[in-house]
């Protein structure tokens, strides 16, 4: 029976400075700007009985950021701010050792998240280098939302071609993107690598309504580095990944701006390093918005080959990445302008377990958030 939560009061922090008089024309130039922004959650989250898994556990997580804009010139810096119940890192009672990692976070940590430069030398063309946020549009079933790249990127943006609104290509390079093993800031040795080229494209469907394709490939290198404890589903041996991941992912967006708002999005994906359990499947649908609307209902289905990318990026739990099948549902309803609160529901199996008797039985998982961004 779920318990009664208490979700902690709300941090208050206004934002701003900056130009207030009309933006001047395109050969003038524009003055600089920055801003201070805070992102934020409290969790409660109960889930069925899994090994090295806590039944119960709360979490708030504040990532406050800094940032400066001027022409040509982007500055960020942020952190990341955890402090959870449980304490995920450590060995369970009686073992010397955590075999399995089930975050991608440390519940009760303080770290930098966000340290970045960008360069937009002309209109169509950016390139950003150090730690900042996935440049690529992707899912959470490829990369888990909370990390970010370490390295450097490049896009060029052609604006609308023909028919399209946008077009748009970007090249990523990450060393070390994950925050396990644990390290310095910046720390590159001994860590893996990933290499992506993705392209965009933008298409009318209407007066306010779009569809998005987001065409990618990863792939991802020096794996001997990832932490171990990262294993979860990708096939191993001796403890060391044996596989390849050079990850093809399609993504197709549709946003329609009616009475209520719709954005559905299916996104398919294929290892093509491999020739067994290397497909993903994630189809999701959301109506209503807690931005623009009172709240929101968002389904999503998910079903992944344990070899379909490498698990260690994927999504911020270990059940409902690599390996698994099912379903969530998030009601959220919309608190004021800068909050919202959320009843997430899961439901999916270990459709990959190597004990066969476990392919077939559903865990159950319900987080109840509050979200915030100021």
């Amino acid at each position: 029976m779920l318990r009664s939560l208490s979700v902690p009061v709300l941090l208050a922090l206004a934002a701003v400075a900056g130009a207030q008089e009309t933006p001047p024309p395109v050969y003038q130039q524009q003055k600089s700007s920055s801003a201070f922004h805070l992102d934020g959650v409290s969790r409660q989250e109960w889930t069925d009985e899994v090994t090295f898994m806590a039944k119960s556990r709360r979490l708030i997580r504040l990532k406050p950021r800094g940032e400066f804009n001027s022409k040509w010139l982007q500055i960020g810096l942020g952190g990341d701010f955890n402090y959870g119940s449980d304490h995920n890192t450590n060995p369970p009672a009686g073992t010397a050792t955590l075999p399995l990692l089930r975050d991608n976070y440390k519940s009760r940590d303080a770290r930098l998240d966000l340290a970045w430069v960008r360069l937009s030398p002309i209109h169509a063309f950016s390139v950003q280098a150090g730690r900042f946020a996935m440049p690529v549009r992707f899912t959470e079933m490829i990369w888990d939302r909370d990390l970010r790249p370490q390295g450097a990127s490049a896009t060029i943006d052609f604006g609308a071609v023909g028919p399209l609104q946008k077009l748009a290509v970007t090249g990523v390079y990450g060393r070390g993107s994950h925050i396990f093993p644990e390290g310095n800031a910046f720390e590159l040795a001994d860590r893996d690598t990933v290499w992506i080229g993705s392209a965009t494209m933008t298409f009318s469907a209407g007066a306010k309504d779009r569809i998005e394709l987001v065409g990618s490939f990863l792939k991802f290198d020096d794996l001997g580095f990832v932490d171990t404890r990262l294993r979860r589903q990708n096939t191993r041996r001796g403890g060391a990944l044996v596989l390849p991941y050079e990850v093809l992912d399609l993504v197709v967006r549709y946003h329609g701006e009616g009475r209520v708002s719709t954005t559905m999005v299916a996104d398919y994906s294929k290892n093509t390093a491999v020739d067994a359990s290397n497909r993903g499947l994630w189809l999701a649908v959301v109506l209503g918005s807690v931005v623009t609307a009172r709240g929101s209902l968002e389904y999503t289905y998910a079903q992944v080959d344990k070899d379909a990318t490498l698990a260690a990026y994927t999504t911020d739990d270990f059940i409902w990445g690599t390996g698994w099948a099912g379903h969530r549902l998030d009601l959220g309803v919309r608190m004021s302008d800068r909050a919202s609160s959320h009843v997430v529901g899961q439901l999916q199996r270990f459709k990959d377990s190597p004990i066969e008797a476990d392919r077939d039985t559903y865990l159950k998982r319900v987080r109840v958030e509050v979200r915030f961004a100021y």
